[in-house]
């Protein structure tokens, strides 16, 4: 299984904060936020930690890892 850890506005969208998904094979980290989480493409700064390292969107996730996605606010 895979864990995900939802914060901020993404939790809101998913109606979750933690999710468990299995994976048949490796996928890319944004192609399973994606599915998971309404409106996902429109953030386009997001913190995305996988085992607890920075990971980019393109980064594989495998069974057994963690990922953590957090939106980033700009504000002014």
């Amino acid at each position: 299984m895979v864990k995900i850890k939802l914060m901020g506005a993404f939790a809101h969208l998913a109606k979750a904060r933690e999710l468990e998904i299995k994976l048949d094979k490796p996928k890319q980290v944004d192609e399973i936020l994606r599915e998971i989480i309404p409106r996902y493409d429109e953030f386009h700064d997001k913190i995305i930690l996988i085992n607890g390292k920075p990971a980019k969107g393109n980064a594989l996730v495998e069974e057994g890892d963690e990922i953590k996605v957090m939106p980033v606010l700009s504000g002014g």
